[in-house]
């Protein structure tokens, strides 16, 4: 395994993530998400079915392994956690690489702040905010 993480340009969070059929690398992100509403009476626990986080990164040197992990950020609990899965690191440093991780049936306990983050070399080194209302 490398022992420098790469940069993340993006960590984006969405609904779905479609690839162009003609072009793998051409990627169609689908419903933004920085916060989600539950629906639920009462609201919660609430399960939401799924969305995607899209990690795109750079300058890594040979393979590596990343996961995504959901913490609430009051507790630092981790909520979810992805199995953790091998990255198509070349070892080209000026190389850009996507990677999308589909997260299921993952059930939201309370309200209130999530990090998403994106753990590379067995560390966090990126994460957005996501707010459950």
């Amino acid at each position: 395994m490398a022992s420098v993480a790469p940069t993340v340009r993006y960590l984006i969070i969405s609904d779905d993530i479609r690839a162009d059929e003609t072009n793998a690398r051409r990627l169609t992100l689908v419903g933004l998400v920085s916060s989600i509403d539950s629906a639920h009476e009462p609201p919660y626990p609430a399960l939401h079915p799924e969305f995607c986080v899209y990690v795109q990164m750079t300058g890594y040197r040979g393979s590596g392994e990343g996961r995504i992990e959901v913490v609430h950020a009051d507790t630092d609990r981790v909520l979810f956690r992805t199995r953790t899965r091998t990255l198509p690191l070349p070892n080209d440093p000026l190389e850009v690489v996507g990677v999308t991780f589909r997260i299921r049936g993952l059930t939201f306990e309370e309200p209130g702040l999530y990090w998403v983050q994106f753990w590379c070399h067995g560390q966090s080194i990126a994460q957005q905010p996501l707010l459950l209302r």
